[in-house]
């Protein structure tokens, strides 16, 4: 099949033509990002037409980063148009800073075709907006970076884009030092305790240090009479009447030799890992050097991806340094291994064999473990890894935000994070996405132990062994009418107090949305699905509401508004609020402290203390430090 092209029409723009390439699993935006590439505007609304289609395709599927869009698609014109419920045409309205178009089909003989557009920057229009999602991403950068590195996506495996397997280079240096760690504590252990052979070396010296006569010595006295000297003893080799002593023979001496086949490997491996860190060092600063300073913007509109380069750039040069930090210290180390080892060695590139000296002798079975760990994790190439949030929604941006605020709060409120990991909830639904981050956080002080879920799944059984949670879902009716078994909250936070058994549940939900958006299209659904769709399995816990942040705003001041605005003399339990929570403002720390603590602090502490007033954040002059 010939190159396809996909031609966008921006209403009342000029179109621009994107080329089209055979997928391959490639991937840094850093690395295939043309400067000189058309653009797209988030707020545009589109409309497409692929060219170049000389034979007939069906069951064509358009994905952004992944994500599929709804389409209508015309084969006897090529022509497409979108039809996404929350945007319409406007296809790129939730992205920020790249997106990679993806079409799937398949031809009249039914085989699969994926084809992709290189990365196509974002333009956003200047504002308030704009200003709260790259303070977000920044927030996020500064204190939670690795909830940002979303790799697999349910959509894209869905139309046969699979993901790869390679290091990252935030594990990469995690590995490079723990190897050193291990390095420097065995060197000692080398230096008095190297593995070696006995081997018989013959050389020539004074007759006075011969010990073992063997042939080859016996041979070379035959054959050199010049090194014979009379001597006046009846000892020696006696020719006619006298005797002859060699001034100078052939000897030969047992020596160690430290060249064995362990030894030649770990410091093949050492050698290996300096080139490895010389690469990296190359390749870090290579991109560094592609990189401009200079914001891309015009009077309406500011290029997002600038950001997002200023963001990854930073990060950057700080691996930078600790990569060249640790680059010197493997030098003094390979220097100080090679003293001990003195041989020729070559470096290696496989998992070497598992040798009985590897097995049995603890320092050089530490060494191999390291060795093993090292070629297990893959092939590494910075032009693979992932940068942040270089394929991330806004809304996935919102959600990552939020749940970094949530991390934070427990933590300044003096509750010690006791575990985090990532657990994996069976689930058979297409439009259930697990996060390939760690979604499962345990804190705990004295009093409570509390535990903040991301991305959960409720089910409509005891499920309890899973993952904790003592919930399910009641019902199989829906409030749009569809039928179903599991509920996916955004988070949900499970409070539990020492010498207590019951347990109290607040689930949470993000919407990048205005609080219009939110009470007009989302609230009702939302309440029906978490506060009544819901129930707790043990008749003594406890459901103690909803709350939905948003994250855009006109206001400056973010706030929070009870659902219940005809509420009378006492508080309605359930509870049910909608929390604006943004970045419009740069001195929004206390004020985000008062609404956390209203939102999902109340319960910390037992009996729950009277909510925290927020009139005073709404005065001008209040003092934000």
């Amino acid at each position: 099949m010939d190159e396809l092209c996909l031609r966008l029409f921006p209403d009342g723009k000029e179109f621009c033509d994107f080329l089209l390439h055979q997928h391959r699993i490639e991937g840094s935006i850093v690395d295939t990002f043309n400067q000189t590439s058309d653009n797209v505007f988030s707020n545009y609304k589109y409309r497409a037409q692929l060219l170049n289609v000389k034979d007939k395709i069906r069951n064509l599927v358009f994905l952004l980063n992944g994500h599929k869009v709804p389409i209508y698609y015309f084969s006897d014109t090529g022509y497409i148009t979108f039809s996404d419920d929350s945007f319409g045409a406007r296809i790129f309205l939730e992205y920020y800073g790249f997106v990679q178009i993806t079409l799937s089909f398949e031809d009249e003989q039914g085989n699969q075709h994926l084809w992709d557009t290189d990365y196509i920057p974002v333009w956003v229009r200047k504002g308030k907006q704009n200003d709260s999602v790259r303070r977000m991403s920044e927030y996020v950068y500064r204190n939670n970076l690795s909830l940002l590195n979303f790799d697999k996506n349910f959509a894209k495996e869905e139309v046969g884009l699979k993901s790869f397997s390679n290091q990252t280079l935030e594990s990469q240096i995690i590995l490079l030092e723990k190897i050193y760690v291990i390095l420097e504590k065995n060197y000692y252990s080398f230096k008095t305790n190297s593995r070696f052979v006995t081997t018989l070396k013959e050389h020539i010296d004074y007759f006075e240090k011969l010990t073992y006569v063997s042939q080859n010595t016996i041979r070379y006295i035959s054959q050199h009479p010049e090194e014979l000297q009379p001597i006046p003893s009846c000892l020696g080799i006696k020719i006619g009447s006298k005797f002859y002593q060699p001034s100078k023979t052939l000897i030969t001496d047992a020596q160690r030799s430290y060249d064995i086949y362990e030894n030649r490997v770990i410091l093949g491996f050492i050698l290996f890992l300096l080139k490895e860190m010389e690469k990296i060092e190359k390749e870090i600063q290579s991109v560094l050097s592609q990189y401009s300073s200079n914001t891309m913007e015009t009077d309406e509109y500011v290029l997002s991806t600038f950001f997002i380069y200023s963001n990854t750039m930073d990060l950057l040069k700080i691996i930078l340094i600790d990569i060249q930090k640790l680059h010197q210290k493997y030098i003094i180390i390979y220097h100080s291994y090679c003293e001990v080892l003195p041989i020729n060695h070559q470096m290696i590139t496989a998992i070497p064999k598992f040798t009985p000296v590897f097995k049995s002798i603890l320092h050089y079975h530490q060494i191999y473990d390291c060795i093993v760990d090292w070629f297990s994790k893959g092939v590494f190439s910075i032009q693979r890894e992932k940068f942040m949030l270089s394929f991330v929604k806004m809304s996935k941006l919102y959600e990552v935000y939020v749940l970094t605020k949530f991390l934070n709060f427990f933590s300044e409120k003096g509750y010690k994070l006791s575990l985090s990991e990532k657990k994996m909830y069976p689930v058979k639904n297409q439009y259930y996405e697990s996060v390939d981050c760690n979604n499962y956080f345990e804190f705990q002080n004295a009093t409570c132990k509390i535990t903040l879920y991301y991305q959960p799944v409720i089910y409509s059984k005891d499920r309890q062994s899973i993952s904790g949670i003592g919930l399910y879902r009641n019902t199989s009716i829906s409030f749009s009418g569809k039928d179903g078994t599991i509920y996916t909250p955004d988070y949900l936070i499970k409070y539990e107090y020492i010498g207590e058994t019951n347990a109290k549940y607040l689930l949470i939900d993000a919407k990048f949305s205005t609080i219009n958006t939110v009470k007009a299209h989302h609230i009702a659904n939302l309440v029906y699905k978490y506060l009544f769709s819901i129930s707790t399995l043990s008749p003594d816990d406890q459901i103690l509401g909803l709350c939905v942040f948003n994250g855009q705003s006109d206001s400056d001041i973010d706030s929070m508004l009870n659902v219940y605005d005809f509420e009378q003399n006492y508080a309605i339990s359930p509870k049910a609020e909608i929390v604006t929570f943004t970045e419009n403002s740069t001195e929004n720390t206390r004020l985000h402290e008062c609404l956390l603590e209203n939102a999902i602090g109340l319960y910390t502490t037992f009996p729950p203390h009277a909510p925290i007033l927020l009139s005073d954040f709404e005065t001008e002059d209040f003092d934000y430090l």
